[in-house]
């Protein structure tokens, strides 16, 4: 009989502070060793980060390491069954975002001994030779492939890439036979491995239909791909090197694939993830025990998503995060043998679920018939009609919202509004088509679909109509501004985070047209027209606002310059609508930090409640 250790918390009465939503996660990720002997974690104490490695099952602590503010362990691997090969991120300047290193650092887990082995991206720990590690750098735009030697710390070179921009693929041996890039023409090239000689084998738009490999497959000679040649969404595929043949192996009619799960050392796939909308996981074989552990694991917790973080060598014990939209995620330990689920540490244990809101799944025609999907998040006490806010995911392509635990979207439900997130044309994961159609749309059929999204829920209930918020960050808040252009009097508010305003500015300022194919993927995705691009910038229609606004930005910002929130905020003034302001120098694109984050959402909420109704900020 499997039973979980732990209680549940009291239910609070008072909305929980912000603070409790807007500060970082206290677990960032948790591992256990081959053997089961051992677990390291990633975690953080306040501002602080520290990474741990703790014995099972006594629960000592054997090495804890503090990281400071600035920086945390972003990925963790186990190179044998008790050296740790560890990547750090941290904070990026640009972004508000942690940025991986690239560095490389051993951990002996018995005796918190540490060093630097060098720099780059693992490819596979080889779990069949304790001594090397095969990663990957990027020493120009050629990737090399090397095996690190984890005694001697030295590297050897194995592979440098076909194509510019790209990553390897091993077979089942560790021997680099698959190199992916771009070509001149921003083509993504497939290219197989013969001796010294790269053979092309694929090639496809960089958002086209085709296929990329993944991993090695099942038989030799045979790897796992994902797959949209002659279909909307795209599937995984299995790719026969010799014949040159595909197999389609599952494919979903609404959605791309997620996730692939592996088991210990990458060595068989044994489940696919979906996201239509809630969370599918299908199992490849329902054999293998981490599906069999899975299944039953997943009728324990039906309303939320397990997901497997690591596993020992026999597959008997590991580590598994159950995450749902009321649940930010509990790292449990499995013991298989024994059928015990324990409760290790959660992500944020001082959030009480009884304070989250249920998030669901909707779907809605679109004003040309077309189906367009979101999710709306609302608490049980919150009235129908009640005040909404438009929460606009940002890309706007290559991004899609999910479902499950997002701690912005629960911040806001928890003050008594309904929160609404459209996966808009234009977003990922639904299919090449539907996210194609949103290209050269900003403005147009993206801002369309919104807008059609918030009158359906008034239609059903939901919104007031008089009582709607429109809030996004970087394209979400163009999004945002450019609805409450579009449709004057659907917003009473709009607030506008990081956002690009002046469409005529992206090939003169930002770091978008600095990156590799960066003009070319901005004349493809919104357009080159100066006159056509003004007429979908909202600087230059701030005279059709009525909403109130609030702008966001930071001093900082490469991604959107902070002109185009001075440009917005001129405009908005000289055509009488004087919009609320919150401008920190030392914040980037989006607002970083435990403490800018309370001050970023202190701001917000109020706005809210003075335009549509709502709770104000809780003290943090």
């Amino acid at each position: 009989m499997i039973h979980v250790a732990g209680e549940a918390q009291p239910a609070e009465a008072e909305p929980p502070p912000i603070a409790l939503f807007t500060d970082r996660a206290e677990v960032a990720t948790v591992s256990i060793s081959p053997t089961g002997r051992y677990l390291a974690a990633s975690i953080r104490q306040g501002d602080e980060a520290a990474f741990q490695v703790i014995t099972l099952p006594e629960r000592e602590v054997k090495v804890n390491f503090p990281l400071g503010t600035e920086r945390e362990i972003a990925r963790i691997y186990w190179a044998t069954d008790d050296l740790l090969l560890v990547s750090p991120m941290r904070q990026a300047l640009t972004l508000d975002i942690m940025g991986l290193t690239l560095e490389l650092m051993t951990v002996h887990a018995e005796t918190g001994e540490t060093e630097r082995v060098g720099g780059g991206s693992v490819i596979d720990i080889l779990p069949d030779d304790p001594e090397h590690v095969l990663i990957s750098a990027s020493p120009n735009r050629f990737a090399q492939a090397h095996l690190l030697n984890l005694k001697s710390k030295s590297m050897r070179r194995v592979a440098s890439g076909p194509a510019p921009y790209g990553s390897f693929v091993p077979n089942a041996e560790g021997k680099v036979v698959i190199g992916t890039g771009e070509n001149e023409n921003a083509r993504m090239e497939v290219h197989y491995r013969e001796g010294q000689k790269w053979r092309q084998i694929g090639r496809h738009d960089a958002l086209g239909h085709g296929w990329v490999p993944a991993r090695f497959g099942p038989r030799p000679g045979t790897f796992l791909t994902l797959d949209s040649r002659d279909a909307a969404t795209t599937g995984l595929g299995l790719f026969d090197v010799a014949t040159e043949t595909h197999q389609v192996l599952l494919r979903h009619p609404q959605v791309d694939v997620t996730s692939l799960y592996y088991d210990f050392g990458r060595r068989n796939l044994w489940g696919v993830r979906f996201d239509p909308g809630y969370p599918k996981i299908m199992y490849v074989s329902r054999r293998h025990p981490l599906a069999r552990q899975h299944t039953a694991l997943a009728k324990m917790f039906p309303d939320d998503t397990v997901t497997f973080t690591s596993f020992s060598r026999d597959h008997s014990r590991l580590v598994a995060v159950v995450s749902g939209d009321r649940r930010p995620g509990d790292y449990m330990l499995v013991d298989a043998a024994a059928g015990q689920v324990d409760m290790l540490m959660a992500r944020r244990p001082r959030l009480p679920q009884e304070a989250l809101s249920p998030m669901q799944p909707v779907e809605f025609g679109a004003r040309d018939g077309a189906k367009v999907y979101g999710y709306v998040t609302s608490a049980p006490d919150t009235p129908k009609p009640g005040p909404m806010v438009v929460y606009i995911h940002g890309g706007p392509h290559q991004v899609r919202d999910y479902w499950g635990f997002n701690a912005d979207v629960q911040l806001l439900a928890s003050r008594g509004y309904h929160v609404l997130q459209v996966n808009y044309r234009g977003s990922c994961c639904y299919g090449i088509p539907y996210e194609r159609a949103g290209f050269g749309e900003w403005g147009r059929l993206i801002e369309h679909d919104v807008i059609d999204a918030v009158r359906w829920a008034v239609r059903e209930g939901i919104a007031d109509a008089g009582r709607i918020c429109a809030y996004g960050n970087s394209y979400g808040a163009y999004s945002a501004l450019m609805g409450a252009a579009i449709e004057p009097d659907l917003y009473r508010c709009a607030v506008g985070g990081a956002g690009i305003y002046d469409l005529t500015l992206l090939e003169k300022s930002g770091d978008i047209r600095q990156r590799r194919a960066g003009i070319a993927y901005l004349r493809q995705a919104v357009g080159d027209d100066d006159e056509k691009l003004r007429g979908r910038s909202p600087v230059y229609l701030a005279d059709r606002i009525k909403a109130r606004v609030l702008l966001v930005h930071g001093g900082g910002d490469r991604r959107a310059p902070p002109q185009h929130a001075q440009r917005l905020r001129a405009a908005l003034r000289e055509a009488g609508n004087e919009p609320e302001w919150l401008y920190e120098t030392e914040q980037a694109h989006g607002f970083g930090g435990n403490e800018g984050r309370r001050l970023l959402y202190e701001r917000i909420l109020e706005f809210l409640a003075a335009n549509i109704g709502g709770a104000a900020a809780a003290s943090s």
